[in-house]
């Protein structure tokens, strides 16, 4: 009975908001002319597949790169170690717009591109991944001192106590991590509109512009980015739950 209580006061709540955000939707504005942007549905929802797209393909990039911070964090030659530091703390001290006008312009003419895209999703890597390394900082704690020991007794390589050891153990507790991750990841996307990405941001900025529905344009993007973060957070906290037990 008291689950159920608690379940109805949740879906109470929940209703509250959805009648709040329609009412906001539908009386802030004077004369509202959503059809002027929903007309675009097309290009919606190719920005919408984009948006998923890059950042699936960041936070693959990002696991990796994030991976590689966090053996370098823990490694024991103190020049790796102070590499990955130093580069951590640049990179969390940026903010993400800088970071990609930083990637995309001085960087891209170093290297000889102009692939804003690739640029783009470059940046959004280097963004994150400092981040995503504490955070296996923080789920690799579940190794306890007595494992290392062992490793140590029985001469494991680096590489051997973390394909043996340490990563079969952190994956489960980091699964939410992963997925709030993800969430941030597709947030910070809209950022991208800055290099003209067409992700939701941008689109929605264009066909705003086109048909001088400003307001109506950004409560469509407000509306898409909710669509897929909502859903992406009730996962983490589903999953968070269900580790802990």
């Amino acid at each position: 009975m008291n689950k159920q209580s608690e379940m109805k006061k949740c879906a109470l709540v929940i209703l509250s908001f959805v009648v709040i955000i329609f009412l906001a939707i539908r009386f802030t504005i004077k004369d509202p002319r959503y059809e002027l942007i929903l007309s675009n549905y097309q290009l919606l929802l190719e920005a919408f597949f984009n948006t998923i797209a890059l950042s699936l393909i960041t936070l693959i990039g990002t696991l990796i790169l994030g991976f590689v911070i966090f053996v370098m964090l823990r490694s024991k030659i103190a020049y790796l170690k102070y590499i990955a530091a130093v580069f951590s703390e640049i990179i969390m001290g940026t903010p993400l717009l800088v970071m990609i006008f930083l990637v995309v312009y001085p960087f891209g003419q170093l290297i000889g591109s102009d692939n804003k895209l690739i640029l783009g999703v470059l940046a959004m890597i280097l963004y994150n991944s400092p981040y995503v390394a504490n955070a296996y900082e923080s789920t690799a704690a579940v190794v306890t001192s007595e494992q290392y020991i062992v490793m140590d007794l029985y001469d494991f390589k680096w590489h051997e106590k973390y394909r043996y050891v340490i990563i079969p153990q952190i994956i489960r507790p980091f699964i939410p991590s992963l997925v709030n991750n993800l969430s941030s990841v597709i947030k910070g996307s809209a950022l991208l509109n800055v290099i003209s990405i067409p992700e939701i941001t941008y689109m929605t900025t264009v066909i705003s512009s086109k048909s001088y529905a400003f307001i109506e344009g950004y409560y469509v993007m407000w509306l898409m980015y909710l669509v897929v973060t909502i859903p992406l957070s009730l996962l983490a906290k589903i999953i968070s739950k269900k580790f802990s037990q």
